[in-house]
């Protein structure tokens, strides 16, 4: 036996074994987009429509112990790519250090958390909408028994550079009764690197309380957060007075209950004022399209039944809101229903109708529709129609999207849009596209034509994407 390796027995003692060897892997991806708009530094027209994204990532596991670190060189913002920079810029993107050996987990450098339902502090990815936020700093994590214990800190920054915010956050969880949960949450944020013009608003403190659980036969089951801000002007002592009259006041619920096809459940949440710029409170619907609203209570039922053969699944869902930004606010209902067929011979198929009436008339249907006439080969459709019936500027958005795919090897597509309001001075607007998928979850994609752009939404969160009339070209491959 080697000095090195006899050292490490003795050490170890009789229960000695080989250390687990170390795991590898690497991902390269590129992206170049020639937007033919030709947007400049800051959304000004110019003469650079060339635009490209290319990162390396590189990651490691050897037993309790994994590593990451991400390279990436870009020209323009991800959240905003109608913005090209003035020149590149080369860094390291991500990086963390992590340690779990199931009791304890410590992890340095870049992460995401949700501390609770979101209430106290919220840095998740939302790649939907292109959004990437981590926090930068430490989280350690310890289960024992029936405790848990979470405590972080850090750094979050904005995808732009332009924004940051000093974050620190604990919870701690047990279970008191069996199948029943006690947490508690504590959060502070406070203004770091501030965009231009933008008044500071101090520091933020968070609190919140939760109550989940379920039966011992688990057809029932609840989850409640109740949570508390203070605005204050500073953070020593820890604990200072609050120098703005302003407070918030959060909370959620919810009761569900499923047995032999069916699931119902019973929804509410009330926000006065409930915004720290780091938060996300449940919003107690299904709906996509909206920003989240910071003042408002939402009451809301669903039910859902699932038939075995065929593989069919009913569902319908009818809420009330209030919403806005402080003031008066909104009211309505929303009202949403449809089902879902799976396995149906070689059909699939899915169909959602809904009505809401919160701010104007909104009319949403989402469908879709699969259809494998051979084991390999597919055919598929997606339909998403929006009928917008505000006071002022109705408008209707329709996508409809054909792909053909040959499983697993490649797909390509069709898409159409169409616009009420003219872009491009069309209101049909078409691009074509495919994907060639490689070895170990490699891929090529390629696309070329024209897109209305408009604002996406998802989870609560907006992000407003540009017109793009060009071609994209992009790579995953990972090694």
């Amino acid at each position: 036996m080697r000095p090195g390796a006899l050292l490490l027995a003795a050490l170890a003692g009789p229960g000695f074994a080989a250390p687990p060897p170390v795991s590898l892997a690497a991902t390269a991806d590129l992206l170049y987009r020639r937007d033919l708009l030709g947007a400049g530094p800051y959304g000004v027209p110019g003469d650079r429509p060339g635009q490209y994204q290319y990162g390396l990532s590189l990651v490691a596991n050897r037993g309790p112990w994994a590593g990451a670190v991400t390279l990436r060189d870009v020209d323009f913002y991800q959240q905003e790519p109608d913005t090209t920079l003035d020149r590149g810029t080369t860094r390291i993107y991500k990086r963390y250090l992590k340690y779990d050996s199931g009791r304890w987990s410590f992890q340095a450098g870049d992460f995401n958390t949700l501390l609770g339902r979101g209430l106290v502090l919220s840095v998740i990815q939302n790649p939907s909408i292109l959004l990437e936020d981590t926090i930068d700093g430490l989280d350690a994590r310890l289960r024992a028994g029936r405790l848990e214990l979470h405590a972080l800190g850090g750094t979050v920054t904005t995808g732009q550079q332009d924004q940051s915010w000093r974050v620190a956050g604990a919870e701690a969880t047990v279970e008191y009764l069996p199948d029943q949960r006690l947490g508690l949450r504590a959060a502070t944020i406070q203004d770091g690197r501030l965009p231009p013009f933008m008044p500071p608003v101090g520091l933020r403190q968070c609190r919140s309380v939760s109550l989940s659980g379920q039966d011992r036969s688990g057809s029932f089951s609840y989850y409640g957060e109740l949570g508390h801000m203070d605005f204050r002007d500073q953070s020593w002592p820890p604990w200072p007075v609050p120098v703005d009259p302003r407070q918030g006041e959060g909370g959620y619920g919810n009761l569900s209950w499923h047995r032999r096809g069916w699931f119902l459940m019973a929804e509410c949440k009330n926000y006065k004022n409930f915004d720290n710029g780091l938060n996300n409170p449940p919003l107690a619907d299904r709906d996509t399209e909206q920003t989240n609203k910071y003042d408002g209570a939402g009451r809301r039922l669903y039910a859902q039944y699932s038939f075995q053969e065929p593989d069919l699944t009913v569902f319908a869902s009818a809420g009330a809101y209030r919403e806005g930004y402080g003031g008066e606010l909104d009211h309505g209902n929303d009202v949403y229903g449809g089902f879902k067929l799976q396995d149906f011979g070689r059909l699939d198929l899915a169909w959602t109708y809904g009505l809401r009436t919160v701010q104007y008339l909104e009319k949403r249907t989402d469908a879709t529709l699969t259809w494998r006439f051979t084991p390999t080969w597919s055919l598929g459709l997606t339909l998403r129609d929006k009928r917008n019936r505000p006071a002022a500027d109705p408008y209707e958005e329709t996508d409809l999207t054909v792909q053909l795919a040959c499983s697993p090897r490649f797909s390509v597509y069709l898409l159409q849009q169409r616009a009420s309001v003219p872009v491009f001075d069309a209101t049909r607007l078409y691009q074509a596209g495919a994907r060639v998928n490689l070895a170990r979850g490699s891929y090529l994609e390629g696309a070329a034509g024209r897109l209305r752009g408009g604002e996406v939404c998802a989870g609560g969160q907006c992000v407003t994407l540009p017109p793009f009339r060009g071609w994209r070209l992009a790579a995953h491959l990972r090694f």
